[in-house]
């Protein structure tokens, strides 16, 4: 608990630096399948980096930022992106969300603790599966519709990372009776 305390007044020092972050991919195996989207969201602003378009400009955001948050990144964004980017130096620190909603008594995926506080997405009822469908669909079809759902789905995933960790700090803040981290 401790260390997970450090981490929360790190980023708290790096707010402004920090990268709030999400993958989308061909599939769950880094062996076979490649990123297709990787979405940042820094400073109030969503960007997209789309494999095909812009994907390598993400690079900057990622070499620059000593810190990432993500849900789950551990053990999903973080490999894909070591596998695709392997000359890419890593932050000094990464915040994995998914270790820090069980403290604040809610366990499961991203959908799952959206849910439990409360946020509603445009996208409601798509998963990942559903984001590789939607990729699909715009390699072979060239469906533009299907391309910007991917993206509007991966925006609401990252911006929602910000959401859940002001509420995690709150909660922590004031289940330490209100002082600061």
């Amino acid at each position: 608990m401790r260390d997970k305390i450090k981490l929360l007044k790190k980023y708290l020092e790096h707010k402004d630096e920090a990268l709030f972050l999400d993958i989308e991919t061909e599939g769950l195996s880094k062996e076979r399948n490649g990123i297709t989207l990787i979405g940042l969201y820094k400073k109030g602003r969503y960007f997209a980096y789309v494999r095909g378009f812009n994907f390598e400009k993400v690079l900057f955001q990622l070499a620059t930022s000593p810190f990432w948050i993500t849900f789950g990144g551990e053990n999903f964004d973080v490999p894909f992106i070591k596998k695709t980017f392997p000359g890419l130096d890593f932050p000094k620190y990464h915040l994995d969300l998914y270790h820090y909603t069980p403290l604040i008594g809610i366990k499961g995926g991203l959908k799952k603790v959206e849910k439990a506080l409360g946020l509603e997405r445009k996208t409601e009822g798509m998963n990942g599966y559903h984001a590789v469908k939607l990729w699909k669909k715009w390699q072979e079809e060239q469906d533009r519709e299907a391309l910007k759902n991917l993206i509007l789905y991966n925006k609401e995933d990252v911006v929602n990372l910000k959401i859940i960790l002001e509420y995690i700090l709150e909660k922590i803040m004031k289940g330490r009776g209100g002082s600061s981290l």
